[in-house]
């Protein structure tokens, strides 16, 4: 049965049983949380040794209910959990919540005891919640299966939240900005419903208009890719906050709730890839929920471009240093917007952006004429205002500033740009303020970090819209047929082959098992050329010494055949030897590094990194999940730090980037394609040659996945 298809009975149930249920213990609480806050369904004690709970005629078994049921919680122990799904199922119960702990956290048996309740949830059809959670609330209907006290009466509003953590869940509720939530969803263990799951059903919530996520593990990529798309198509911004970008956070993730992590740059890469925000912290998480509830809805009308103002100079300049490192970049105003400014402020203030607006302080039509000014000139994207609206400021200073509230109200009824007031302090906010700015559509933000963090996530879900809105479905190109053979490492050549096969060039080469073989191939390549043995025994060629580069003559290439073949013998007298591969020497380009990991939860990841063996020294490499289009392939090399390489630094010729493109994006459909076989893979390294010759890989290596 479709699970899915029973959300509905766990979202908005009209009848509720509590399995366990007593005043003192956690089902008591829920019973309670459903009294005190106005559920409106009906409501169906279960325990065998009361006849009431909380005022609430008590039930002894689930069965002698005798009207029908929507949802059961349940508030038993972990080992009791699987019987409740058979007396539900014969019950026709269509959902439920698990709160028990013991399931897949607390090692192999409680994972086995996991996946004994996913079985059997699965063949009953029934949505589950948990376990390992504290349950949910769904604040617009007044539906509370969750386990800590709470009062929702003045928590209604559009922000969706599904976390791995209960604590979490009351933290985030507690600390709200104000706008409120229609979801607050503890998931646990996921044994039934699955994060992606519960995201769907709020992008189909009329009341849901921003969807946050605190993930410890992705369980369903597949599926939360499927989801993503779906939200940005419906302008619901999906913003996760995740938890693992430690080796130390990884590890208590997966004692608090068995999950599965990977590393922090490989969710990042699907995060992006996918259309989903990535927040760092709860301030962020916090600000950028304000910024697009009240942006997110208004089109870009100019470039990725900031123009921001302050009534200091000092303000003015830690904010420009805190937006460069947000990745902002400040709209270039030109001449008009410069001569309008010049016009409204004094002599001694500067017209540019980001803008001191000085005197204008105490001037509100020179203030708003200035913003009007950077809001008309084209390159402006978002306006940000740095105002002092910091929570404890005095009676005097908040009327000094009300008329610069006011003013700035009135210059957003007028335009036709987003625009956001902040503050640069985490110290609370004028409420008089939020309240006045709020009325306009205007967010009031608090953090410098914060801010411009919000504001580069607006960018960034607006260049997803576009992204996804320009999107066209392409008819996948059929997998190449390929004989892999039965050794867990390929060798250089069967590798090279595996890469031509994808339309991957390599370099020309020639496998000989003679000296004189090898000068006659050296002869028909032309010197100088490359020599290496080819054996899937010895990959670590340079450390074996059968490797030789600059072979310039018959009588040195005689000699090297000689010398490669001892070599490894000595190395490794086991080895199967293929013989020596002679091979064109490619010396002139940019050394690049391409390779692919398999990742555990997301599949096969690609990397692309500058200089050959200073990848791994420099750490500089850029990663994405495959496949890869073009288009993204570029923005993996626009990443990297030594890029410039590439385009002709110290009057170096430019290398064939779009070459370097076409090889990632063929690079990265062989590893999709077989991603069930090979394990990791590398292309180190693959010579860029000037612009219009293309690449040639010099030295490759596949290996395959272990037989299970």
């Amino acid at each position: 049965m479709d699970t899915g298809n029973n959300i509905q009975y766990l979202m908005r149930p009209s009848s509720i049983a509590l399995l366990g249920c007593s005043e003192s213990n956690v089902g008591g609480q829920t019973l309670k949380n459903l009294l005190s806050n106005g559920y409106q369904g009906k409501l169906y004690p279960v325990h065998p040794k009361h006849e009431t709970v909380c005022g609430v005629a008590c039930y002894k078994s689930l069965m002698e209910i005798p009207d029908t049921v929507d949802c059961c919680v349940v508030a038993l122990r972990s080992t009791l959990c699987e019987g409740a799904v058979d007396e539900m199922k014969e019950k026709g119960v269509k959902a439920a919540v698990f709160y028990a702990s013991g399931f897949s956290e607390v090692g192999k048996e409680g994972r086995e005891l996991q996946k004994r309740l996913t079985e059997k949830l699965r063949e009953s059809g029934i949505a589950a919640c948990g376990p390992n959670c504290l349950g949910f609330i769904n604040f617009h209907d007044n539906v509370l299966l969750y386990s800590a006290a709470t009062d929702i009466s003045s928590l209604k509003g559009p922000i969706g939240l599904v976390s791995h953590s209960g604590s979490i869940c009351i933290a985030f509720q507690s600390a709200h900005r104000g706008a409120g939530f229609s979801y607050n969803i503890s998931c646990g263990n996921e044994a039934g419903l699955s994060v992606p799951d519960y995201f769907r059903a709020m992008i189909e919530d009329e009341h849901t208009e921003i969807i946050v996520g605190f993930l410890e593990a992705i369980r369903d990529p597949e599926g939360l890719k499927e989801v993503a798309k779906l939200a940005v198509e419906r302008n619901k911004p999906i913003i996760i906050l995740k938890v693992g970008r430690s080796e130390v956070a990884q590890k208590t993730a997966s004692a608090h709730s068995g999950a599965l992590a990977s590393p922090a740059n490989v969710s990042d890469a699907f995060f992006r890839q996918n259309h989903i925000l990535q927040v760092n912290s709860f301030d962020e998480l916090n600000e950028t929920c304000e910024l697009l509830l009240k942006l997110k809805n208004i089109p870009l009308a100019g470039p990725a471009k900031v123009s921001m103002t302050a009534i200091s100079g000092g303000q003015l300049g830690f904010c420009s240093d805190v937006a460069a490192e947000q990745g902002l970049t400040f709209a270039n105003i030109g001449e008009e917007a410069k001569s309008r400014i010049r016009a409204a402020l004094p002599d001694f203030a500067t017209a540019k952006n980001p803008l001191d607006v000085t005197t204008a302080l105490f001037d509100t039509d020179a203030y708003q004429e200035c913003v009007r000014a950077l809001a008309a000139d084209e390159e402006t994207g978002l306006i940000m205002i740095c105002q002092d609206c910091e929570a404890n400021m005095c009676a005097d200073e908040i009327g000094l500033y009300r008329h610069i509230v006011q003013a700035l109200c009135k210059v957003r009824d007028e335009i036709d740009k987003p625009m956001a007031v902040f503050s640069p302090l985490s110290s609370g906010l004028v409420q008089e303020y939020a309240d006045t700015f709020a009325e306009h559509g205007i967010p009031l933000l608090q953090g410098a970090h914060e801010s411009m963090r919000a504001a580069a996530l607006y960018f960034q879900w607006m260049q997803y819209r576009k992204e996804v809105a320009e999107e066209s479905s392409t008819a996948s190109e059929a997998k190449v047929p390929f004989e892999f053979g039965t050794d867990r490492s390929l060798s250089e050549r069967a590798s090279k082959a595996l890469l031509s096969a994808y339309g991957i060039p390599v370099a020309a080469d020639i496998l000989v098992s003679s000296k004189e073989a090898a000068v006659a191939a050296a002869e028909n390549i032309g010197y100088p050329v490359v020599m290496k043995i080819d054996s899937a025994d010895i990959l670590h060629k340079t450390e074996a010494k059968v490797v030789k580069l600059g072979v310039g003559s018959a009588e040195e290439a005689a000699r090297v055949y000689d010398e490669l073949m001892a070599n490894a013998h000595a190395y490794n007298p086991k080895a199967r030897i293929n013989g020596v591969s002679v091979q064109e020497m490619v010396d002139k380009g940019v050394e690049v590094m391409l390779g692919m990991k398999s990742d555990p939860v997301f599949g096969p990841c690609v990397m692309v990194g500058i200089g050959g063996i200073f990848v791994e020294i420099f750490k500089d490499m850029s990663l994405r999940l495959a496949p890869v289009d073009k288009s993204t392939a570029m923005e993996m090399i626009q990443s990297l730090k030594g890029k410039n390489l590439l385009y002709g630094a110290r009057g170096a010729e430019p290398a064939d980037v779009d070459a370097l493109c076409d090889t990632i994006e063929k690079f990265s459909r062989l590893a999709y394609d077989y991603q069930d076989r090979i394990a990791e893979m590398d292309i180190n390294p693959i010579i860029v040659l000037a612009d219009g010759k293309g690449v040639k890989a010099v030295d490759a290596l596949v290996v395959q996945r272990e037989a299970e």
